[in-house]
């Protein structure tokens, strides 16, 4: 069974980060923090004001989920 965080990091892989490798997941990380949101969605961003608001809802989830899978894997 996928969980959300199982779910969330195969988005961020979809969007080309190793998320099984520590650079991977800090590269991600930092991504996640700076890119625009319509770009958190899959697919070509669009401009939408919808796709930007939904993508800005995400963004605190999808830096969760990468946060936890780097304390996890440090230990």
């Amino acid at each position: 069974m996928n969980t959300q965080r199982d779910i969330n990091l195969t988005f961020i892989e979809s969007k080309g980060f190793d998320v099984y490798d520590l650079k991977g997941l800090h590269d991600a990380l930092k991504w996640l923090k700076t890119v625009d949101a319509d770009k958190l969605l899959y697919g070509e961003p669009t401009g939408n004001e919808f796709d930007i608001m939904v993508g800005e809802m995400r963004r605190p989830m999808l830096i969760s989920s990468v946060e936890t899978a780097i304390k996890e894997f440090r230990n």
